[in-house]
């Protein structure tokens, strides 16, 4: 999860709350000097991105990410984007496009069909 502390935190406590699978590992990051190691030790089931935060080039990370591994579910929440920057994100791949302020439900639903494409394609 790459995103401000205080929404890593409030984003932590709704995986908590969810009403489907396990219990979620969530490795934040609030810098992408964080993230990328993170996702070269390990492969995660998803990632939760927020590419308006300071000093991070979010479509960047996101095409990083998909060198990576092309296959991670990427989920951005964001609420400053213009509809130019959207397009381009949605064109890098993102498993879902969340506006600010979001649902923790809707998030919930977004996320337990994110995860189960991931145990479906490694399957595969």
């Amino acid at each position: 999860m790459l995103a401000e502390r205080a929404e890593i935190d409030a984003l932590s406590r709704c995986f908590e709350r969810f009403k489907h699978g396990g219990p979620y590992e969530v490795l934040p990051a609030s810098h992408p000097a964080e993230a990328i190691p993170t996702l070269t030790q390990g492969r995660p089931d998803l990632i939760v991105l927020d590419p308006q935060m300071k000093g991070l080039d979010g479509l960047r990370l996101l095409k990083q990410i998909r060198v990576i591994d092309p296959s991670i579910p990427v989920i951005v929440v964001t609420g400053q984007q213009t509809s130019r920057e959207a397009v381009e994100v949605l064109k890098a791949g993102v498993f879902a496009y969340v506006p600010k302020p979001c649902d923790g439900t809707a998030l919930e639903h977004l996320i337990a069909l994110a995860i189960p494409a991931v145990v479906d394609a490694a399957g595969a």
